[in-house]
């Protein structure tokens, strides 16, 4: 009898835990979510704040050393590819998202401060 109890007890300790354990993941990937999300929207005012003017990135200026289509499609790409490669990676590895959303984080922050000082130079 008294095995009985211990194994119902440890039974709904585990399932208290998984149910902890889940919960945790789809926090987690709701940050992820949202970091995407203000990534993508700061790359957007960053492009939005280039657009006509010169660009200090050779890789990313026109022939005319200007942020035109050809700076917006490879930054929209690349942001894109990065944000795509999370996903994938995210599926295989879900607790690995937290990094996931503070690398995004940390790039928008980046990114935000570039647009604040495209806004200030104009």
């Amino acid at each position: 009898m008294r095995k009985n109890k211990l194994i119902g007890l440890l039974v709904i300790f585990g399932l208290f835990s998984a149910q902890s354990q889940a919960e945790e993941y789809h926090s987690h990937s709701k940050l992820w979510r949202v970091s995407a999300a203000v990534l993508g929207a700061v790359t957007i005012a960053d492009m939005q704040s280039s657009v006509g003017h010169q660009e200090a990135n050779p890789f990313l200026a026109s022939q005319n050393g200007q942020f035109s289509g050809r700076g917006i499609a490879l930054k929209g790409a690349g942001v894109g590819a990065m944000i795509g490669v999370q996903y994938l990676m995210l599926r295989k590895n879900p607790h690995a998202a937290k990094y996931a959303a503070g690398a995004n984080f940390a790039a928008a922050a980046l990114t935000g401060a570039i647009v604040v000082h495209n806004h200030m130079v104009k």
